[in-house]
């Protein structure tokens, strides 16, 4: 009986981690790669769901390099010369134009998440370049036919498959059999175009565009702020850092080797900034503010630009007969929340399980398996499209947004918590919603938190900040309401044991787990 037959479509992470994946399960595999690697990619934050997913993987599969991948204390010791980022949490800074950052009372402008309590365990930012290229090679390496500098043109539907008519590198025809085509290219993917497939209605919201780059040479932010920053439980840049502006917001991931990723998302309709090239645009823009005009004075773009117009799209569908889309090539809507890399592997971790449960002599996947996966992503769109869609809409009013993203904190919190100290909470962890999708409580708290967003922005003082605590506190393993930290929320074990019962346990019996929720 012959196995199946696997192209994949992509070789950034996701592609490469489940080619890898079909292979090691016995098909014959495909991976078609545009481009060339190393090249230069966006999509660098990981948080804790992403790091469970991918040890996941690797310990199911006996991929040992992603275990390896999957804390900055693993990374470092495994391999030190793949570049990456310490990230310990998540930071926000509100800005007012024309005037230094001012955290304000109680740091009312300014709130920081951790994700971690130590550097050992941290997150980390990847280097996308050099991640992507590592895991291609590696997928190479163990029997996945690789194909570079390789652009699909055609794709044609067969009674069994489909097959994909590609350009080579020296413009040679190449075509490419397959029983089930995997599209992992990313927004405005392979199989949209080629099959195609229709976007669906109406768009994505809100519209955004980026300008994005590496830069060296970035002044330390706390020091361009007068008094300097209160102490926090990381340092603040440690972190994806975030900044609210008028005209929308700024991504800065700092590397480990002294180069941060910078990105503007500008709302469409929001104020923009005048310039002949995207550096003259950014620099204008930060021009408006005084603490980020100081950072970044001396900073210098290492990377060539990246200009988009729109960043959202979702299509109409993610899966159909022998083809089947990672979440990428089937919906994006923002960086905010660093969402993309956890979502995206667990859709390689669900089709790898439907791989596994093939029937025997099934080439592929079946399609009640397909549309599975595909029903569940969609729903999880919409709680990302949601999620977005409100924290842009308070952009202006930062006690708002800080107030609405304890939703989202809550909601991942709580699954990050339960996989760590629960074994079979990390086994069916795959098909679990992502953010608390399906999750009754966590599903009425985002209809509930966005309903009451909106009332309070047309005016209803304290509809939703008023709100979120008492409504969070059934999934709050974190202590997240806890208004006496000022902003300032540490990842701390102890405020887990305080709510063991949420759980189930006893306070000695979450104690005692503590090792799991601090294992690197």
């Amino acid at each position: 009986m012959r196995p199946g037959r696997i192209a994949v479509v992509g070789s950034g992470f996701a592609g490469s981690i489940l080619a890898r994946i079909a292979r090691r399960l016995g098909h014959e595999v495909t991976l078609v790669e545009r481009g060339r690697h190393p090249r230069f990619a966006l999509g660098e934050s990981s948080t804790p769901l992403g790091n469970l997913a991918l040890r996941r993987l690797g310990e199911r599969y006996g991929l040992a390099d992603l275990v390896e991948l999957s804390s900055h204390g693993r990374w470092l010791a495994a391999h030190p010369g793949l570049r990456r980022g310490l990230k310990r949490g998540f930071t926000f800074f509100a800005h007012r134009p024309g005037r230094p950052f001012d955290p304000g009372a109680g740091n009312r402008n300014r709130l920081l998440v951790a994700a971690s309590p130590n550097d050992e365990v941290a997150d980390t930012h990847w280097l996308r370049a050099d991640v992507d290229a590592f895991l291609a090679r590696r997928a190479s390496a163990e029997g996945v036919r690789l194909l570079e500098a390789t652009e699909v043109t055609a794709v044609e539907r067969r009674s069994r498959g489909l097959r994909l008519l590609a350009r080579g590198p020296a413009g040679e025809s190449l075509d490419v059999v397959a029983d089930l085509v995997v599209d992992a290219s990313g927004a405005g993917g392979m199989l949209a175009r080629s099959l195609p497939i229709a976007p669906r209605r109406p768009a994505p919201r809100p519209a955004s565009g980026l300008v994005a780059a590496h830069f060296t040479g970035l002044a330390p932010f706390a020091r361009t702020v007068p008094g300097g920053l209160e102490p926090g439980p990381y340092p603040d840049e440690r972190a994806a850092v975030h900044h609210l502006l008028r005209e929308g917001w700024v991504y800065v991931l700092p590397f480990d080797h002294g180069v941060a990723s910078v990105g503007w998302i500008r709302p469409h309709g929001r104020p923009g900034a005048p310039g002949a090239t995207p550096e003259e645009r950014l620099r204008t823009l930060f021009a408006r503010y005084a603490s980020l005009a100081e950072q970044f004075e001396a900073a210098r773009p290492a990377t060539p630009f990246i200009v988009a117009d729109r960043l959202q799209h979702r299509l109409a569908r993610a899966a159909g007969r022998a083809w089947v889309l990672l979440p990428h090539a089937y919906a994006f809507f923002d960086p905010l929340f660093s969402t993309g890399i956890a979502w995206s592997l667990l859709g390689v971790e669900r089709l790898a399980r439907l791989l596994e449960e093939a029937p025997a002599g099934a080439a592929a996947i079946p399609p009640e398996g397909l549309d599975r996966y595909a029903r569940l992503l969609s729903r999880e769109a919409d709680r990302i499209e949601a999620l977005i869609a409100a924290a842009y809409a308070a952009l202006e009013r930062p006690e708002l947004l800080f107030s609405y993203s304890l939703l989202y904190f809550a909601a991942a919190s709580w699954a990050e918590i339960r996989q760590r100290i629960e074994p079979e909470a990390g086994e069916r962890a795959a098909w679990e919603g992502f953010l608390g999708v399906g999750d009754r409580v966590i599903d009425d708290l985002f209809a509930r938190g966005g309903e009451r967003l909106e009332r309070e922005l047309a005016g209803e003082e304290g509809a939703l900040s008023v709100w979120v605590p008492g409504a969070i506190a059934g999934r709050d393993l974190v202590g997240l309401a806890d208004s006496a930290r000022r902003n300032l929320h540490p990842a701390d074990l102890e405020a887990v044991v305080e709510r063991s019962a949420l759980l189930g346990r006893t306070r000695a019996e979450m104690r005692a787990l503590g090792p799991r929720l601090l294992a690197v």
